[in-house]
């Protein structure tokens, strides 16, 4: 039996009990978060422990493994210090709001021996893992190209203060687009070699940004792109699609992943469901619960976690500075 600790236990966390509590071997042992009232709240409802400091959490033995669920500038802090105490990771994305702290994330884990996994739960969708399926079968020959939207309504009810602000590691790319990028790095079989992006904020008024473009060139030819967009008034669309010489995929976690060949489209077998997020999360925790089982890394591992980063990073920098960025690169002094 697997013992979980949550530190940053807000709204989505919820979503996260609910897929802790269908597994057999997973059960949640306690919850950290700093309003004490809906900490009690959940303590009852939940039947667990409950801490307002995440360090009291992280000193009880029985708790084998962490969700952070934090604002992203606290994720260094919190994570280095579970590491330290021996607790095995789940980093809700992004890894971090600078590239040190991501650094220094990876770094505090390999030294610790605990297993560092990044909730990029698009990779466990049914849409993605069939997509993953048809491209590694060949069936659309060599890929080509990607392109993948982000677009969504930013400012909603639940957008927090410090989504809004660079110190707290805000805006759409870091808090949402994260995502799409991640698909792309992830499904193109190739690494990106240059980055070049044009990120701003067209339709709100504050410091972060809430849309841009990012161009991906790959190192074995490949090219990607990534529009994302953070709106006031419009129609979310979250989708991908990449490109092969023997036919195209298209992908979008809410309606599924179709396969285009020859004018036709077909609907992949088992790439919708109609609880598509749910069935995700609870993938993504066995997936967590497998690597600790058997002494692996996880799939969305800290290495991966990394490179996702240092993309993200380097199309920051391409857009600060108005040139191309070559990666590998000298990010030490980027934050977000």
């Amino acid at each position: 039996m697997i013992s979980i600790g949550i530190i940053g236990a807000g709204n989505f966390s919820i979503k996260h009990i609910e897929a802790i509590r269908k597994l057999p071997n997973v059960q949640l042992k306690a919850i950290c978060r700093r309003d004490p009232l809906a900490l009690n709240q959940q303590k009852k409802t939940y039947g667990v422990e409950g801490y307002t400091d995440y360090k009291q959490l992280l000193e009880d033995p029985a708790i084998d493994a962490v969700l952070i669920a934090t604002p992203h500038h606290l994720h260094a802090t919190i994570a280095i210090a579970a590491a330290r105490a021996g607790k095995h990771i789940l980093l809700e994305k992004p890894m971090a709001a600078t590239w040190q702290d991501c650094l220094a994330i990876q770094e505090a884990c390999v030294k610790n021996n605990v297993k560092l996994m990044l909730g990029q739960v698009g990779q466990f969708t049914p849409a993605f893992v069939a997509a993953r399926k048809c491209l590694e079968s060949g069936n659309l020959g060599a890929i080509q190209m990607g392109r993948a939207t982000s677009v969504s309504f930013w400012k909603h009810a639940e957008r927090r203060d410090w989504h809004l602000t660079e110190s707290t590691g805000g805006g759409y790319l870091l808090t949402v687009a994260i995502h799409q990028l991640d698909l792309l790095c992830t499904l193109i079989p190739s690494r990106v070699q240059r980055v070049y992006a044009l990120i701003s904020n067209h339709f709100h008024r504050d410091e972060v940004d809430d849309g841009g473009i990012i161009i991906l060139k790959f190192k074995d030819g490949q090219q990607g792109s990534l529009h994302f967009s953070g709106f006031q008034h419009g129609v979310n669309q979250v989708d991908a699609e990449l490109y092969g010489t023997q036919g195209m995929i298209k992908i979008s976690y809410s309606q599924g992943a179709y396969l285009g060949k020859e004018q036709k489209w077909e609907l992949l077998p088992d790439s919708y469901t109609e609880n598509w997020m749910a069935d995700a999360l609870e993938s993504e925790w066995k997936e967590f619960v497998r690597a600790i089982e058997l002494d692996r890394l996880p799939e969305v591992s800290g290495k991966q976690g990394l490179y996702v980063m240092e993309v993200l990073f380097a199309a920051l920098s391409s857009s600060a500075t108005g040139k191309e960025v070559a990666l590998p690169i000298n990010l030490t002094s980027i934050s977000n």
